[in-house]
């Protein structure tokens, strides 16, 4: 439901509410007022003319038939033994016992149920009570006495309710634009901005402070301003880094190409060109991951066979000279495919191999499958494996435990980042990345395992 439709219905049910208890006080606390006041008198008018008249049948029935004409009322007068003596228009029933000893009694009594009366003394020359004159409606009871003020409230609240629409719409429409906004913006579009109203606001209030929808407009654009321009910079600074340290790692090796080739130079020419090659990647590892720390979105999707990359790696893998003495195999499976930025997949697919063949044992296992609307590789050895402890750690940047810096492992020792670059991948993708034992027997966990879960379709 929209911004605005809330705010309206929320404004229209607290109008219903107050116009609903409002004709409860007035139904119940006054039921009758009107008539009683009315009543009394024309009761009182009714016994005067009865009284004039009484004894003279025929002058007492025009004074009752006009009463009864003018003010369309029914007009009883009984004798204290309850006869009719003389009447106009419909004939209620016998008044309550009650109210006929208190008329008789000397005092007027009204009544507004089941049917509004006033009941009143007739007195004769000497001021004695001789008879009653009763004045009741002449029209059978219409609604009850909650249903008009109901309906009264109704067309109130129809009237209010169709003219606070627009403004309903008015007080929203700010807030709506600012929220599409924001939804822009986080979804990477960093041009994305509210527009201020550009109109001048009334001299009245010329001179006060900007509304707080204003405000957090402007706040909103200045803050996605300040983010654009990071962005940029972040962007345009990785871009320099990555020209700055290329170009003079690239002269080192075309000097080390150009130096001559003797035995005694060879290992240590070996080493150099190791240790590039490490620097290469690790700058490599960094630019991918402040690229999908900024970004946070894949830069090519695309439908990616699952088979056919874990099949290509393995491959790959067995003329690395890192991995090639662990032996890396593939479960057989189903076809699955799965929409995903190959380039970025097959990297954390590597960077987990590696981690396995470096701090691992042989063989390594590389596994999808896939269950409900989740794919599912993972990568397992039978090594040590990862403390319980430090596997949540292990994903965060430049952190290595105590095998990675052992001097015996296997190939260079790392930075730390391959694991964070395999987390960041998953995310990007909209997915996770879990770590495990291999399994466990009689309750003791062997090897590890890196699970990469992603979602099946197209990432959102």
């Amino acid at each position: 439901m929209r911004l605005h439709s809330r705010v309206y219905l929320h404004s229209l049910g607290v109008l219903i509410v107050v116009g609903v208890a409002t004709s409860l006080v007035f139904a119940l606390v006054d039921r009758g007022g009107p008539f009683r006041e009315m009543g009394e008198r024309m009761a009182r008018h009714a016994a005067a003319l009865a009284g004039e008249r009484l004894g003279d049948d025929a002058a007492l029935a025009r004074r009752l038939d006009g009463l009864h004409r003018t003010l369309d009322v029914d007009v009883v007068i009984r004798d204290l033994d309850g006869r009719v003596v003389a009447e106009a228009g419909r004939r209620p029933a016998l008044p309550q016992p009650d109210a006929l000893a208190a008329a008789r009694a000397g005092q007027v009594v009204t009544r507004a149920r089941p049917i509004p009366y006033a009941l009143a003394p007739v007195r004769d020359a000497t001021g004695a009570v001789v008879a009653t004159a009763e004045v009741s409606s002449s029209r059978p009871p219409g609604p009850s006495r909650l249903l008009r003020p109901l309906l009264m409230v109704a067309v109130v609240l129809l009237v209010v309710g169709v003219a606070t629409r627009p403004l309903a719409r008015r007080l929203s429409r700010p807030l709506e634009r600012l929220t599409a906004a924001a939804r822009r913006l986080g979804g990477g579009d960093l041009g994305a901005r509210v527009t201020l109203p550009a109109g001048r606001r009334p001299w009245w209030r010329r001179h006060s402070p900007a509304d707080e929808i204003v405000q957090l407009t402007g706040a909103f654009n200045e803050m996605a301003e300040r983010v654009e321009r990071l962005v940029c910079g972040q962007k345009e600074l990785l871009a320099n880094v990555s020209h700055e340290l290329r170009s003079p790692l690239t002269r080192i090796r075309m000097g080390l190409a150009l130096l001559p080739g003797d035995a005694a130079s060879a290992a240590r020419l070996g080493d150099v060109e190791r240790d590039l090659a490490e620097l290469e990647r690790l700058i490599d590892d960094v630019l991918a991951s402040a690229r999908l720390e900024s970004t946070g979105l894949p830069a090519r999707l695309g439908e990616v066979d699952l088979r056919a990359m874990l099949a290509e790696v393995a491959e790959r893998g067995s003329h690395d000279p890192v991995i090639a003495a662990s032996p890396v195999t593939v479960l057989p499976g189903a076809a699955l495919t799965v929409v995903a930025d190959e380039a970025l997949l097959r990297r954390a697919l590597w960077n987990l191999i590696e981690n396995a063949a470096k701090y691992g044992a042989p063989p390594i296992v590389l596994a999808a499958d896939r269950a409900g609307d989740r794919v599912s590789l993972s990568v397992a050895d039978a090594g040590p494996g990862i403390p319980a402890a430090s596997r949540q750690r292990v994903l965060d940047p430049f952190t290595r435990l105590d095998a990675a810096r052992t001097p015996g492992t296997v190939g260079p020792s790392g930075f730390g980042l391959g694991l964070t670059l395999a987390r960041q991948v998953a995310e990007v993708h909209g997915g996770t990345i879990t770590i495990a034992p291999a399994e466990v027997v009689d309750g003791v966990e062997r090897g590890c395992r890196v699970v990469l879960s992603l979602p099946a379709g197209e990432p959102a």
